[in-house]
C-alpha cells in the first residue's frame, strides 16, 4: 500500500489494513516499525487503531531499518510484521508493507487479506499494545551477524544514511571493528541530505568522501533501509549485480542456486553459469525474489534496484548483512574496486513511453508483433540473443512502458530505435 499522505493514502485506509491484517492473523502477534517520514506516526497510529480493535497484539519497535523489523520477526517468533515507509518515494508519500513470520515479502494478493480488506469482514477484540526498544533489536542482530563473519584487517567505511531508518546503525560497524565516516545520519523525513532515493547522482558527495578519506567501499541506504547501493574505493557505483557475483564467486559453490530479477544484467549468468552455478530468472519486485528465493533454496537473490537477499544470514532483502559480508571480502586482500573491474560491463540502456490506454492490451499486440522473436513472457516481453537482451514490461506504479536494452556486441543505440519502434507501433 503506498501514495500521497493524506490524499491516496488516508487514516481510515491506513486503519481500514490494519483491520485486515489482524483479522487475517486473528489474535496474531505482530512487529512494527517505520522510517523517519514526517507522516509516520499518524499513519502508524491509524493503522494501530485497527490492528488492536482485531484483538492482535502488536510490539511497535518505532524508528529501525525493515531488515532489522524483519529479523525480529523472524528471530522473535512473530505471526507477521507490519512495516510504514513509501521505501524510496518523495517525503509526501507514505505507505505500508508486510512479511511473513519467516521476515521476507508477503504476497499479500495471494493470502486472505485482500478479500477482508475488500468486504469489510474484520474480527473484534482488545488488543495489546507493546513497545518495544529498537536499540536492544540492533544489539540482538548485531550479536547474531557478528558469529557468522571474520573480518582479516581493519576496515573504513562511508555510510550514507540519507536521513532515514538507517541512522544509528553505525554501532554495528563500529562493534565488528570498522572505522565509520557518516553523512546524513540526522533523522529527517524530509530528508534534506540528498533525498530518498540513493542513485549515482544523489551519493556523490559519499562516493567523494570514500576517496578523500581513503575508505575501502561505502554504502548509501534508502529510507526503509531495505536496499544498499555500495561504492567502490575509487568513488564508483557497483552495480547490484556485479555485488552479487562477487559474492557468490567468494562465498558460495559451484551448484548453488541465485536468483536474479527478470531485469538484471546478462553478466550474472555470464559469469556465473561458466562456475556451475544455477541462475533463476525472477519477475521484477523485491518480493517475488524473495519469495522465489525461499522456495529454490538459493543462496543469493538481487534485484537491479539494489535488493540483496542473502539467506544464510536471513530471508529478507538485508543491505547491512550485504556490506559485511562484501567487507569480510574485501578485508581478505583485494580492493573492491579490483574485484569489480574484473566483471565486464555492458552498455546498458533504459527508456520510459507514457502511455493511455490498456497497458496489457499494447502488451498483447506488442507480443503479436515480437512473436518471431519468441519472446519470454514470464514478466512483460524478453528477448535474449548471444549478443543482447531487451525486456519491454508495463511499469508497476505508473502509466509507462518501460524498454530495457543491454548488448555484448551488437550497437545499443540501434537497438533502442529498433524496440522503440516497435512500442511506437503498438501505441498507434
Amino acid at each position: 500500500m503506498r501514495g500521497v499522505f493524506g490524499t491516496e493514502l488516508t487514516g481510515e485506509i491506513a486503519n481500514r489494513v490494519g483491520k485486515a491484517l489482524g483479522s487475517y492473523l486473528a489474535n496474531g502477534r505482530i512487529a512494527l516499525g517505520r522510517d523517519t517520514r514526517v507522516s509516520g506516526p499518524a499513519v502508524e497510529r491509524a493503522f494501530l487503531d485497527g490492528v488492536l480493535s482485531t484483538g492482535c497484539s502488536v510490539e511497535r519497535y518505532g524508528v529501525l531499518p525493515i531488515s532489522m523489523i524483519s529479523f525480529e520477526t523472524w528471530r522473535g517468533g512473530y505471526n507477521a510484521a507490519a512495516y510504514i515507509s513509501a521505501s524510496h518515494n518523495p517525503p509526501e508519500y507514505n505507505g505500508i508493507r508486510f512479511r511473513t513470520s519467516e521476515g521476507y515479502g508477503m504476497l499479500y494478493h495471494e493470502t486472505e487479506m485482500m478479500n477482508l480488506y475488500e468486504k469489510g469482514t474484520f474480527l473484534k477484540g482488545d488488543g495489546k499494545l507493546t513497545d518495544r526498544s529498537p536499540d536492544d533489536a540492533l544489539r540482538r542482530y548485531a550479536d547474531y551477524v557478528e558469529g557468522k563473519l571474520t573480518f582479516g584487517r581493519p576496515l573504513r567505511i562511508v555510510l550514507d544514511m540519507g536521513n532515514g531508518a538507517a541512522c544509528g546503525t553505525f554501532p554495528l560497524y563500529q562493534r565488528l571493528g570498522f572505522d565509520c565516516r557518516v553523512t546524513n545520519g540526522e533523522p529527517d523525513g524530509l530528508f534534506p541530505g540528498r533525498g530518498p532515493a540513493p542513485t549515482e547522482e544523489s551519493l556523490r558527495d559519499a562516493a567523494r568522501m570514500v576517496v578523500e578519506t581513503e575508505a575501502d567501499y561505502g554504502v548509501g541506504f534508502d529510507p526503509d533501509a531495505d536496499r544498499g547501493l555500495v561504492i567502490d574505493d575509487r568513488g564508483r557505483i557497483v552495480p547490484p549485480e556485479k555485488v552479487a557475483v562477487i559474492l557468490a564467486k567468494e562465498r558460495y559453490a559451484p551448484g548453488d542456486k541465485v536468483v536474479a530479477g527478470f531485469d538484471c544484467s546478462m553478466i550474472v549468468e555470464r559469469e556465473l553459469l561458466p562456475l556451475g552455478f544455477e541462475v533463476i530468472r525472477e519477475r521484477v519486485g523485491d518480493v517475488f525474489v524473495a519469495n522465489r528465493v525461499k522456495e529454490e533454496g538459493a543462496v543469493l537473490g538481487v534485484e537491479r534496484s539494489a535488493h540483496l537477499f542473502i539467506p544464510e544470514f536471513q530471508l529478507s532483502d538485508d543491505p547491512f548483512a550485504m556490506s559485511l559480508a562484501l567487507g569480510e571480502i574485501v578485508s581478505r586482500g583485494e580492493r573492491l574496486s579490483e574485484l569489480a573491474d574484473a566483471i565486464p560491463d555492458y552498455p546498458y540502456v533504459q527508456r520510459s513511453v507514457r502511455i493511455e490506454g490498456s497497458a496489457a492490451d499494447l502488451m498483447r499486440r506488442l507480443e503479436g508483433d515480437l512473436a518471431p522473436l519468441e519472446p519470454d513472457t514470464t514478466d512483460g516481453l524478453k528477448i535474449t540473443t548471444e549478443d543482447y537482451t531487451v525486456l519491454i514490461r508495463p511499469s508497476n506504479t505508473q502509466p509507462l512502458i518501460r524498454l530495457y536494452v543491454e548488448t555484448a556486441g551488437t550497437d545499443v543505440e540501434e537497438l533502442v530505435r529498433r524496440f522503440m519502434g516497435f512500442i511506437e507501433g503498438a501505441t498507434r
